[in-house]
């Protein structure tokens, strides 16, 4: 009696500790699928953040200065910056890879407003020097 008893609880606690792996396995499982997402998210982050920083160099080289040598005062309008902000849009996110803009339009992160950050961090990155 005491055999069969001890083969059920061998049996209970087997079953029990199967268990327990599988459900251990699933979470650390969960856990890693979920920084590799996190890694992906801050890597099209940096993406469209050095797209921007790049974009915001050429248009000084190309446009800005140019602009700027031609108003009186040597200094952009109000209407000038607009149509900067909508250049640095529009050439960053066609240098940004459409797997990047899926994988933080999915995380729903705003992909303009990272390009616009990073384009006015830049733009007082060259303003400081």
């Amino acid at each position: 009696m005491s055999e069969m008893i001890m083969e059920v609880a061998a049996q209970a606690v087997g079953t029990l500790l199967v268990a327990v792996i599988s459900v251990a396995g699933a979470w650390l499982t969960a856990k890693i699928g979920r920084r590799q997402e996190l890694a992906s998210i801050a890597a099209a982050t940096d993406d469209a953040t050095e797209a921007a920083q790049r974009v915001v160099l050429e248009l000084q080289q190309t446009v800005v200065e140019g602009m700027k040598a031609a108003s009186e005062d040597g200094k952009l309008s109000r209407a000038e910056v607009e149509q900067l902000g909508k250049l640095l849009l529009e050439k960053s996110l066609a240098q940004l890879s459409q797997p990047a803009k899926h994988m933080l339009e999915a995380a729903g992160k705003d992909v303009c407003a990272i390009i616009r950050s990073a384009g006015e961090a830049a733009v007082l990155a060259i303003k400081k020097q």
